[in-house]
């Protein structure tokens, strides 16, 4: 259902702005960090954190790369090398971290 709204032309890649509209549709009430997270985890496939691949593939170039130098790294034990950590970048953008 969400592919054939934020990919109506079944590209197989996502606009980040279609990709905002969406959640913005979805969740009316104002944004959240938890609902910014649930954003990058769809981006992420559902893991903890996301690559810098995944977000260039997923975002316009200047999103990726501003997600990209303002991401802390991931650190878990299942984290490859360059994994971003996304939850605490979220949590960030609305004032509830300290980064």
């Amino acid at each position: 259902r969400i592919l054939s709204i934020v990919d109506p032309n079944n590209s197989g890649y996502t606009q980040f702005d279609a990709f905002l509209d969406f959640m913005t549709r979805e969740n009316v009430d104002s944004d959240t960090a938890e609902q910014v997270i649930d954003s990058f985890r769809i981006l992420a496939a559902d893991k903890a954190f996301i690559l810098p691949e995944e977000l260039r593939r997923e975002l316009p170039p200047d999103q990726a790369e501003y997600c990209i130098q303002r991401m802390q790294p991931y650190v878990g034990p299942d984290a490859p090398q360059n994994a971003l950590d996304y939850m605490s970048f979220s949590t960030s953008l609305y004032g509830e971290s300290d980064l």
